[in-house]
């Protein structure tokens, strides 16, 4: 596809920083309009996002970091993304893995609370 590459090429750097920027940008707004609707208050959803969330800067805020770990392991660790996410989610397997409240029901026999 070399004319689509030519065309590609032909556009100004400011203009593709521009429209990364804005890009970006709407992800983040985005991120930030699902983290709104969370609900913080049970379990711990709070220290789950603030605890990925730091993980995943530590490529940006401390590149040598994992300046150690084997080769087949680097791009793991060498991406904030990825970092972040895997974080979240075994955090939350963790700390929330059991299931929620809602999800328990009486027992009939003995009129207790199970887990369903």
């Amino acid at each position: 596809m070399p004319k689509l590459g030519t065309i590609v090429a032909s556009i100004p750097q400011p203009v593709l920083g521009g429209a990364g920027l804005v890009m970006f940008g709407m992800v983040a707004a985005t991120g930030i309009k699902i983290l709104a609707r969370v609900d913080y208050g049970p379990r711990h959803n709070l220290l789950i996002i603030a605890i990925s969330i730091a993980v995943g800067m530590i490529p940006l805020v401390a590149p040598t970091f994992f300046a150690q770990v084997p080769r087949w392991l680097a791009p793991l660790v060498n991406s904030g993304i990825t970092l972040a996410a895997i974080s979240a989610v075994l955090r939350n397997a963790l700390f929330n893995g059991g299931g929620s409240d809602t999800d328990a029901e009486p027992d009939e026999h003995e009129g207790r609370i199970v887990s369903v």
